[in-house]
């Protein structure tokens, strides 16, 4: 007998004993036999059946086996991004002899690297996998960001920047492919909001770390800001080389140098395969590493259904990105402290933790995004314009609560990421959109750098009137993106009915999966 038919009658067996305990969830198997590379492939069983209690089970396991890691990782993510703003409390663009127009050049070039980067690291990780790849660029990126602690010039600043953004550009990407390979699409939205929830936690803890580090100035005749560069980009540098020795390769690959057991039983494995399978049949098309073109990288640009998606990354999230970039300067501009402006950001870190979570359940609950997408923008418009209507002497705290509720307001990232690997189908074109949404979402973040600028200071009254226009643009964009899917979905349709019995059959075993959400019986999530 072979291995295989063996594991087949373990598990049937073990199938027929639960179903005299508990009822099993049985669920129609509408897939056939994923490809020959695919990761897990000896595990697909179309007959496999399974308790709640044993799903749930497999979910907890996974929550804190893979994603409570990946929030450590992403943890010393932030911890770059706020040794950054940060360290303008210790002034350190006094110290170094900046403006904040040299400042906002510095934000710009890690944007751009960021957005360069962020494609061709995907499609990489694609090709050779994430296992090594993933932690490594935090490696890097740790190790430069303990050379920032001894940048003296403008140059330095540039280089430093550029060097980190190259290295962080495809780290959100990686992070969705790698949970996308353990969680269903249904439950993706809500895994990538605990992940970006736990990286506004970390921006509150890092704020506080910074607030006490900072008071470092003076020992060894170095400034604070010095002391905060290097101990944070050691931290970052330890996460990642642990990383490298404790990430899986894949859901039946997860054994490593600090975990030599599989994370999974035999019986786990089968139930994380199948119900991933019966999920998105799509992820079963091709193996784990796979090839990509140029053309894939074209196809998907120009894919209808998405070029919607590419309009919103552009604008959507461009209001909050200077209040968030410059608040601890902006705070200190309005005559609080050192001390004050590092802590006063805690708040609206906690708060965004708060509205996203509750954003992105509810999207899942209602089985809705459009409209769950447009709420942000549509609460920045009243706060913006408060702001507006401020006179331009005092009011600070009044100020200080407003920018807490712009930057705490919930944010939709979670809920398009996970909308957009539903409406690629396929994951090739799955893998290479995310990567695009973030590509394209930096480029919007570089043109947001520069929304506040040196001469419209402390207030920014002229900065704060294009943001008002740019969140009624989302909101239109958004609208017009959800119209486009439903009629795309209504040609389908009709394009479905016009077909006999005969051609719908004959359709949808011989060319329906072949085109991904190109076919006529996909519809596109709205």
């Amino acid at each position: 007998m072979s291995g295989s038919e063996e594991h087949r009658e373990k598990s049937d067996a073990l199938t027929l004993q639960l179903s005299r305990a508990s009822t099993l969830v049985e669920r129609p198997s509408n897939t056939t036999a994923p490809h020959q590379f695919f990761e897990g492939r000896e595990f697909y069983d179309p007959h496999a059946a399974w308790t709640p209690q044993e799903e749930s089970r497999v979910k907890l396991k996974t929550d804190i086996r893979l994603l409570g890691w990946l929030s450590v990782m992403f943890f010393g993510m932030q911890l770059d991004d706020t040794s950054m703003s940060n360290a303008q409390a210790d002034n350190i663009l006094h110290d170094l002899g900046f403006t904040m127009t040299e400042y906002g050049n510095g934000m710009m070039i890690f944007r751009i690297c960021f957005l360069i980067s962020g494609l061709p690291g995907q499609l990489i990780a694609m090709r050779y996998g994430h296992r090594y790849l993933f932690p490594g660029l935090m490696c890097v990126w740790g190790a430069v960001s303990m050379a920032q602690a001894w940048m003296g010039n403008e140059t330095g600043f540039y280089v430093t920047r550029a060097l980190i953004g190259t290295c962080e550009g495809a780290f959100g990407p990686m992070a969705v492919m790698f949970l996308a390979d353990f969680y269903t699409n249904t439950e993706l939205a809500f895994r990538i909001a605990i992940l970006a929830s736990g990286v506004n936690i970390a921006k509150a803890l890092t704020s506080l770390e910074a607030a006490g580090i900072l008071k470092m100035r003076g020992v060894a005749d170095r400034p604070g800001w010095f002391w905060l560069f290097l101990i944070n980009g050691l931290l970052i540098f330890l996460i990642g080389l642990m990383g490298m020795f404790y990430l899986p390769a894949g859901p039946t690959r997860t054994q490593g140098v600090f975990w030599r057991k599989p994370w999974f039983t035999n019986r786990e494995q089968v139930i994380i395969i199948n119900r991933l399978l019966r999920d998105d049949p799509s992820k079963g098309t091709m193996g784990t590493k796979t090839r990509t073109s140029v053309r894939d990288v074209w196809d998907t640009l120009r894919d209808p259904a998405l070029i919607g998606f590419w309009v919103c990354a552009s604008i959507i999230y461009i209001p909050r990105s200077p209040v968030s970039l410059y608040l601890v300067l902006n705070l200190r501009q309005l005559g609080f402290s050192k001390f004050a402006s590092s802590v006063l950001t805690i708040p609206s870190d906690f708060l965004r933790v708060i509205t996203m979570l509750a954003l992105t359940r509810s999207s899942g609950h209602f089985k809705e995004n459009a409209f769950h997408c447009m709420l942000p923008p549509l609460l920045d418009i009243p706060l913006f314009t408060t702001l507006l209507l401020l006179p331009s002497h005092g009011y600070a705290w009044a100020r200080f609560a407003i920018l807490t509720l712009i930057i705490g307001a919930p944010n939709s990232h979670p809920i398009i990421t996970s909308w957009i690997a539903c409406n690629s189908f396929d994951p090739k074109k799955r893998g290479i959109a995310i990567a695009l949404f973030s590509t394209i979402h930096e480029i919007g973040s570089v043109a947001a750098a520069q929304i506040y600028r040196e001469k419209d200071k402390p207030y920014y009254y002229q900065g704060n009137k294009v943001l008002v226009s740019i969140c009624a643009a989302a909101v239109v964009a958004t609208l017009l993106h959800r119209e486009a899917l439903r009629h795309i979905n209504r040609k389908k349709q009709r394009a479905w009915k016009n077909l006999s019995e005969v051609e719908q059959r004959d359709y949808d075993q011989n060319k329906g999966h072949s085109i991904g959400n190109k076919s006529l019986t996909f519809r596109f999530p709205y």
